[in-house]
């Protein structure tokens, strides 16, 4: 029988089950699809050496055949050649729940046209066509946008049905677009320290997103790995490059290094989308030539819509170690008019484990059923590895374990000593622990001061007290309540209480860090020594309280020694000799050591002694006596002066359960119990005193009901991060004609009490955007406003029939932002805010973040393959093992084996294909079967079956390079016979020369 080969492109005959899973995955190479157009030879090339330089299985590369340029198509086009063409090659092959993201290789339109609207051709592949009219079913806002969340679990709602993180890999040239996936490849996992900038430009129509900054940067400056500037420029560079660059500007330029690997960069402006074509304005290539890896813009008019862009939270999300397609699409509120180029699975703070296969089975000949074994070891025991599935040769097959949360597990957090316990329920997800947990934390808000919000697998704290100094703090004491003479006492540390150091963890520029418990005011010293002999200061502080110190400078020696001095304590106050001042006062002047309160006494009879000076900073003062007229002889004493205790209460909870609650405590304290009144034994030393303590804890089995302990609990800072946020507050004024002689002022009342009235007057008959002018301008002049408790007037805007402008606290945190404003005068006031700089409250709140997790550490399994549900030959089995957080960054474990359950075989020869052939060539495979029993016969290659030969036991199939352009290509071929029995010949991977 002769034999007919067939070139067509369909189907890959899968030989495994796959029903019934659901594959949740963190992002690599196996739940990508390529998306290649064939009538281009760059879009072949570029995504041949993306599929190489991310591992993609040949099977995942879909082409399709597109004449029309690259610009636009519309949506009957974007339907017909790629929607369509897609869901059913995923179908085809079994890999419709498998594939998460979706790669466009070049030279396919970026923008695609329903009628009048246009869309991004990425975020129609993420969330459908939206008309942005009102008319949408499903509205244009993206639910996906800010949860944090596993993307299978919390797709974006929307007419399709699917949804892909879809991003475009694309560029003036191939080589640019190359190198914008080596950006994106090589950045992985490396944590870079350059910053990310975010730059407020001086165009006040595209620079709206600096409002968003402090948010960003409060949430990457608590997780420690990576930092944000904020900057008011135009240029769009750093030195040396930087992770990132979020402007608003309609035209500027990117140096050629502006950018590290795995930065992302976008600008605020109507046509940013527009990579070819007609374009006025810099589009966001300029970030992918300066070495960005990836970048955003609106491919249509968004007007000045901040939620049609990324939000700076892009930045966050990636340092948690999201990709960049997640960090992107979770930033994007309203991303339809947008288009994402990037390399989609660079995370550069990805922490990936390790794992191996046992190192028997490398090549090995398995048959029947046979157990194997493969072990994995997170990166670090904050990121423990949850599940573990068995893809072979790129498709997945089966889960092999996942420690889901489990129920009756216990997770307590602690916010100054108060407790809060959260029991797992059953069938848990993490974002639902969030969630519950959250709840918990705000329904004891009044004795804690904290206030709870879940965001998918993470906890956001943020303390609502107005004076971080009345914060209570909570001791717990197992005590028995009915203990006979049990009571409790709370007493300032002494001053000869000696300092505790607790050394840190390197920062993240490896710097030594550790924390100082400084127990009272007076001057301590850190000094430091390579050799223990020679000890140089280094530091000097003389602010009581939980310090945390980090030396730069140890970074430049091999090794280095640490240790406080202090001075002396309890040294007497001196008092020098009254002299008299005028006819009816006396000066003299009180020293004590820095930072030891002192008082001077009065008496006439040296018996009675009354107070009539504290001196609570300590050192030296001068004080002048008034009260001689009426006396015929006064005398005088110093004494250090000592603050009363701190007020505390008691509080029974339970029978088993006591807590000491202690208010308003100005220096760090000791909680000590006692049930004779006479030995104390001290239970808590609280150095951090107007901060708020966090901790987390986890318990299963005999702390908890669940059998075994799956669910954690982890805080990002042991205390809450104080804002370097600005308090802030926008005025508006509108336009009109006020009469001569209007006023408009603002009166001011500073923290300290005082008051500051600044006012302007319509003394030429000017309308009122230009008096509100004035008013901005006199603010700023105002002297008693320019210190460090004042205000600063910025970010002046005059629009068409308005004027509007911010104030600022000079100063950051919630505390300064408390000056008061109260606008008066003439009505030209649109919005007329009266209160504190609070608009920006949120940002700032001192706040810290809780993280739930599941799995464990260490992952070693021992699992049944039943070979026979494979086909004969040879495979590749990777084990893939995800974080338990929802990041869920994979950690792959892949071994080459053979099976053999029958008789069958067959070689593939490479007749006339050597590597760095033409690709413009034509090459000969040769199949030949060890049986006459053939009935079919299929080569495969990149994109799926290349063709097929009938009834005969060797088959020589002609291979066009065209067909798949130059790059590295992997061919193998399936061998069918009659009876039903299949083999899979070795892959041979080949590179076409250009």
């Amino acid at each position: 029988m002769g034999s007919r080969v067939h070139w067509r492109i369909f189907g890959l005959i899968l030989l495994c089950c796959v029903l019934g899973f659901r594959l949740y995955a963190g992002g690599s190479g196996l739940n990508t699809v390529v998306i290649i157009n064939q009538a281009s030879s760059n879009s072949c090339e570029l995504g041949n050496y993306y599929c190489q330089q991310r591992q993609v299985p040949p099977q995942n590369v879909l082409y399709i055949n597109w004449m029309g340029g690259n610009t636009l198509w519309t949506s009957n086009d974007l339907q017909t050649s790629l929607v369509t063409p897609l869901l059913n090659m995923l179908a085809s092959r079994q890999l419709t729940n498998q594939i998460q993201y979706v790669v466009l290789s070049m030279d396919i339109p970026f923008q695609t046209s329903d009628g009048p609207i246009v869309n991004g051709t990425t975020s129609a592949l993420f969330y459908g066509l939206r008309l942005g009219d009102g008319s949408d079913p499903f509205g244009t806002t993206n639910s996906y946008a800010a949860s944090e969340a596993i993307f299978s679990q919390d797709m974006p709602v929307g007419p399709t049905g699917f949804s892909f993180l879809t991003t475009m890999i694309t560029g003036n040239s191939l080589a640019q677009a190359e190198q914008l996936v080596n950006q994106g490849v090589s950045a992985d996992g490396t944590f870079p320290q350059p910053p990310v900038i975010l730059a407020k430009s001086s165009d006040s129509y595209r620079n709206l997103r600096y409002l968003y900054f402090d948010n960003a940067i409060f949430n990457v400056d608590l997780l420690d790995v990576s930092g944000i500037l904020r900057t008011n420029m135009d240029l769009v560079s750093w030195p040396h490059g930087c992770l990132g660059f979020e402007t608003g500007l309609a035209d500027f330029s990117v140096p050629q290094v502006g950018f590290i690997s795995g930065a992302l960069a976008d600008s605020l402006t109507s046509f940013g989308g527009i990579i070819f074509g007609s374009n006025d304005q810099t589009n966001l290539l300029a970030f992918i030539n300066g070495g960005a890896a990836g970048s955003y813009g609106t491919v249509s008019e968004p007007e000045n819509d901040t939620q049609k862009f990324p939000n700076p939270q892009v930045y966050f999300y990636q340092a948690r170690g999201f990709n960049a397609a997640e960090s992107y699409y979770q930033s994007l509120n309203v991303p339809y008019l947008g288009l994402t180029v990037a390399e989609p699975l660079s995370a550069p703070f990805a922490r990936t484990g390790s794992g191996q296969w046992n190192t028997n089975y490398a090549n090995g000949v398995l048959s029947g059923t046979t157990n194997l074994f493969v072990q994995f070891n997170a990166h670090d025991n904050s990121h423990p590895l949850q599940q573990v599935d068995l893809f072979v040769d790129g498709v997945y097959f089966s889960t092999l374990t996942n420690l889901a949360p489990a129920s009756g597990n216990q997770l307590t957090t602690t916010l100054n000593g108060f407790p809060i316990t959260y029991t797992v329920p059953a069938n848990s997800t993490l974002s639902t622990i969030a969630a519950g947990l959250a709840a918990r934390i705000n329904a004891v808000t009044n004795a804690t001061q904290v206030k709870a919000i879940a965001y998918g697998d993470r906890i956001q704290l943020e303390s609502i007290a107005t004076n971080p100094a009345a914060v209570p703090f909570y001791v717990d004491d197992n005590t028995p309540q009915n203990t006979p003479g049990l009571s409790y006492s709370v007493n300032y540390l002494p001053a000869s209480f000696p300092p505790q150091m607790m050394p840190g963890p390197p920062n993240k520029n490896g710097a030594f860090t550790m924390q100082v418990g400084i127990p009272s005011t007076q001057t301590y010293y850190i000094l430091a020594s390579t050799n223990l002999v020679n000890w140089q200061p280094i530091y000097t502080n003389s602010l009581p309280g939980l310090l945390n110190f980090t030396d730069p400078g140890s970074t430049n020696y091999p090794s280095r020694f640490y240790r406080i001095s202090w001075t002396v304590a309890n040294q007497p106050p001196q008092l020098s000799p009254p002299v008299k001042v005028g006819s009816a006062a006396v000066q003299m002047q009180v020293s004590s050591v820095a930072g030891q309160p002192c008082a001077i006494q009065v008496t006439t009879d040296l018996i009675h002694w009354v107070s009539i000076f504290t001196n609570q900073l300590g050192g030296a003062t001068n004080f002048v006596d008034t009260g001689i007229m009426n006396s015929s002889g006064r005398f005088y004493r110093a004494f250090l002066a000592g603050l009363p205790p701190p007020a505390f209460s008691v509080l029974n909870m339970a029978s088993n359960l006591t807590l000491i609650r202690v208010d308003s405590a100005a220096l760090p304290y000791t909680v000590g119990v006692s049930t004779n009144a006479g030995q104390w034994q001290m239970l808590e030393t609280n150095f951090a005193f107007g901060q708020i303590q966090t901790t987390a804890a986890s318990a299963g089995g005999s702390g908890g009901s669940g059998s075994s302990l799956s669910t954690f609990l982890s805080a990002a800072q042991p205390a809450f991060m104080t804002s370097q946020a600005r308090g802030m507050q926008g005025y508006e004024f509108i336009s009109n004609v006020p009469p001569v002689n209007a006023w408009i002022q603002f009166a001011f009342t500073k923290t300290n009490g005082q008051s500051v009235v600044v006012a302007v007057t319509n003394q030429w008959g000017t309308n009122s955007i230009a008096l509100a002018g004035q008013l901005f301008n006199a603010i700023n002049a105002n002297p008693a406003l320019q210190g460090s408790d004042g205000v600063v007037a910025d970010d002046c805007v005059y629009d068409a029939g308005a004027v509007s402008f911010n104030l600022y606290a000079r100063t950051p945190g919630y505390q300064a932002a408390a000056i008061q404003v109260q606008p008066r005068g003439y009505a030209v006031i649109m919005s007329t805010p009266q209160g504190t700089l609070t608009e920006n409250l949120s940002d700032l709140e001192p706040r810290n973040h809780l993280y739930v997790t599941a799995g464990t550490s260490h992952l070693a399994l021992t699992f049944p393959l039943a070979t026979t549900k494979l086909t004969d030959g040879y495979h590749t089995l990777t084990a893939v093992a995800y974080e338990g957080s929802n990041v869920r960054t994979e950690t792959q474990a892949s071994v080459p084996v053979q099976i053999q359950n029958t008789a069958l075989s067959a070689t593939m020869t490479l007749l006339d294909l050597a590597n760095s052939a033409p690709s413009k060539g034509l090459y000969h495979i040769q199949v030949t079967a060890n049986t006459n029993n053939v009935s079919l016969i299929t080569l495969y290659s990149t994109g799926g079956a290349l063709g097929t030969a009938t009834n005969v036991s060797s088959a020589v199939f002609p291979v066009a390079g065209t067909n798949l352009w130059a790059g590295l290509h992997p061919f193998y071929a399936i061998v069918r016979t009659s009876s039903g029995l299949t083999y899979r010949t070795q892959t041979q991977s080949v590179t076409l020369a250009p």
